[in-house]
């Protein structure tokens, strides 16, 4: 059967998950939880998706995933899963993919479904033990909407709305799931909503692709804003590693094979990009005049190999932090 094209839009509810490869463990460890919520954190805020709900489970996992202004799912995960696999393998000394080649992902009907979904995901951890204490495992987001003390990249306001902000109903909500089906049914494979919403995201695809449409020119509008506010980024970047390096802003952007200072002023400004900014590997390489996007993963390596490369690395990206990227969205 051929697989549906993926669905990436803009301002839209998606329920995405994965599966090891062969049904291996993917987490073996609280520190392996732990690293994928801090990947999780980081490509959410990075790619502007709002996480509503998770649950990790020891072979695959589940996320209710909303986009903003941009459609950038498939890169935020391949981000995510690339950044946990790399950290995987090295900790336990294994090689390859760990996860199923391409994840699942599910356009959502927001209105009928985002409750629904939430209880569903939080009910996972259930499938481990039959038992109907699911609010004592560790690695859902369930425990922070009946407990609070939310991470700041949880985003549980508006499930918790729909109950008045009560923890407490919300937690009788998703323990009558035990009574109910709670599976969602899942339509060609890519939505979970009724046939009418069905017809209503193919009908918004549709506009979305047609020259003239409102839609197209709200998305080109869109594009335009969000390329301009990245690119003055990137300058800022760009201006804090010469400071830094004390050689002009320009001479690293253009100089392909520099030497000492400018070659280590390159490699630090091409992973600051790489690590502030949703850019591809293509997008870097065109910015800053590579010879192939794939010299973008060796000066990721040159870092990674290099404590003197790391220490400058850290202290740009300090300052980085006191600018506020979300200005730049």
């Amino acid at each position: 059967m051929v697989r549906p094209k993926r669905i990436d839009l803009p301002f839209t509810l998606y329920h995405v998950m994965s599966r090891t490869n062969s049904g291996e463990d993917s987490f073996t460890h609280d520190r392996e939880y732990k690293k994928f919520l801090y990947y999780l954190e980081k490509y959410a805020d990075l790619f502007s998706f709002r996480l509503h709900a998770w649950c990790l489970m020891p072979n695959h996992f589940h996320l209710l995933l909303e986009s903003a202004n941009q459609q950038e799912l498939s890169e935020l995960m391949r981000r995510l899963l690339t950044a946990y696999t790399v950290y995987f393998n090295r900790r336990n000394k294994r090689h390859g993919h760990l996860f199923q080649g391409r994840f699942k992902s599910y356009v959502v009907d927001k209105a009928q479904y985002l409750l629904s979904l939430s209880r569903y995901i939080h009910m996972n951890p259930s499938q481990l033990s039959r038992s109907r204490d699911i609010m004592s495992y560790k690695w859902s987001s369930l425990r922070y909407y009946i407990h609070g003390g939310e991470p700041r990249f949880l985003y549980t306001q508006e499930i918790l709305d729909w109950f008045k902000g009560s923890r407490r109903k919300y937690e009788h909500f998703v323990l009558e799931g035990f009574d109910e089906e709670t599976k969602p049914e899942i339509i060609r494979q890519r939505y979970i909503g009724s046939q009418d919403f069905v017809e209503r995201m193919k009908k918004r695809i549709q506009q979305m692709h047609e020259p003239g449409t409102r839609a197209t020119e709200a998305g080109d509008k869109r594009k335009q804003y969000l390329k301009e506010k990245q690119e003055h980024f990137a300058q800022l970047i760009l201006t804090l590693v010469s400071e830094h390096f004390r050689c002009p802003p320009e001479r690293i952007r253009e100089v392909r094979f520099g030497r000492g200072g400018l070659r280590e002023a390159r490699t630090v400004a091409i992973c600051l990009l790489r690590d502030c900014l949703p850019w591809t590997y293509s997008q870097i390489s065109d910015y800053m005049n590579l010879s192939d996007q794939s010299v973008v993963p060796y000066h990721q390596k040159c870092l990674r190999d290099s404590k003197n490369l790391l220490r400058h690395f850290k202290e740009i990206k300090e300052k980085l932090g006191k600018e506020k990227f979300q200005d730049f969205r």
